[in-house]
């Protein structure tokens, strides 16, 4: 699983950052998160391209995260896609969505479907989840988790020997978390070849937000937190006005949650210098790295819960 940013700047475009949308990879599959303007563009120079791509979770209706879609859609349609696509996002998103298309008169040659949300469950698999949280901002904002279910244990070879389990098929069953009946009429369960679970990964993309305690416990234990932090500590009066975080709030927010990375993006266009701000988050996150365009972040899977 990787993070790809294609946008990390806040507003407006400038030479150094696109505005914001980022996108997951995993296991072939690409979810976006918001939609900035241009970003074919961006998908083009990161390679990514967009046929892989599932779906696109907006934050909220602000421009600088959704004036993508409808250059998004047309793309998709001059390349003939064929293959469903969805966007997820608050109340009024269908409707943007029926007027873009309306107005620049583009039509869709694949199944597209606007699904509106104000919190919860947003899609499921047999493999993870994907859930949608109210945050704080001047219009109903939602920030986003993908959270995998937790991974089997690893096998014990050598306990399956002397139970008398012959390698093959039987083998992939309990690793599935079935259990087994042996020709010998032996019954096998999971629990007796197979180590402790071990953890999925998750995922949250907190922008734009103030610092809020659900958040924190919304990120809890998070592989990667992707957090709002558009304005330095001199700014917090405009960041509580604007309804946005410092990068120190983002960063007493990812150590009150426990992640294991913090990626702070949604930068104002105002700072050419980010070092200062970068030097105030690490105050209380050491480790935490300010977005910049096309870079990416791999995430790893787990043994355990305190790796």
């Amino acid at each position: 699983m990787r993070m790809v940013f294609l946008g990390t700047g806040g507003a407006f475009p400038t030479s150094k950052r696109m505005t914001s949308s980022a996108v997951l990879l995993r296991e072939g599959e690409m979810v976006m998160f918001d939609c900035g303007e241009a970003i074919q563009l961006q998908l083009a120079r990161s390679r990514l391209g967009w046929a892989r791509l599932r779906a696109v979770c907006i934050t909220h209706l602000h421009g600088d995260h959704v004036l993508g879609i409808p250059g998004l859609l047309m793309t998709m349609g001059l390349g003939e896609r064929k293959e469903p696509f969805t966007i997820y996002g608050p109340p009024g998103l269908a409707e943007y969505v029926r007027l873009s298309r309306r107005f620049l008169r583009f039509g869709v040659p694949f199944p597209l479907e606007v699904v509106e949300l104000e919190g919860g469950k947003v899609w499921e698999t047999s493999e993870y989840a994907v859930e949608a949280l109210p945050v704080d901002h001047r219009v109903f904002t939602l920030a986003y988790r993908l959270r995998e279910n937790p991974r089997p244990g690893r096998f014990n070879l050598e306990a399956a020997g002397k139970l008398g389990v012959p390698p093959g098929p039987l083998f992939k069953q309990l690793q599935g978390g079935h259990e087994i009946t042996l020709p010998t009429g032996a019954v096998i369960s999971p629990e007796q070849v197979l180590g402790p679970a071990r953890p999925g990964r998750q995922v949250v993309y907190a922008v734009d937000t103030r610092p809020l305690d659900s958040v924190v416990e919304f990120a809890r234990g998070a592989d990667l937190l992707v957090h709002d932090g558009m304005f330095d500590d001199e700014l917090a009066a405009d960041a509580r006005r604007r309804g946005h975080s410092t990068t120190r709030e983002a960063a007493e927010i990812a150590r009150a949650a426990t992640v294991r990375r913090l990626v702070i993006s949604h930068i104002s266009p105002r700072y050419q210098d980010i070092r200062p701000m970068l030097a105030q988050a690490r105050e209380a996150f050491p480790s935490a790295r300010l977005a910049r365009d096309l870079e990416t972040y791999e995430i790893p899977y787990r043994e355990n819960e305190n790796e």
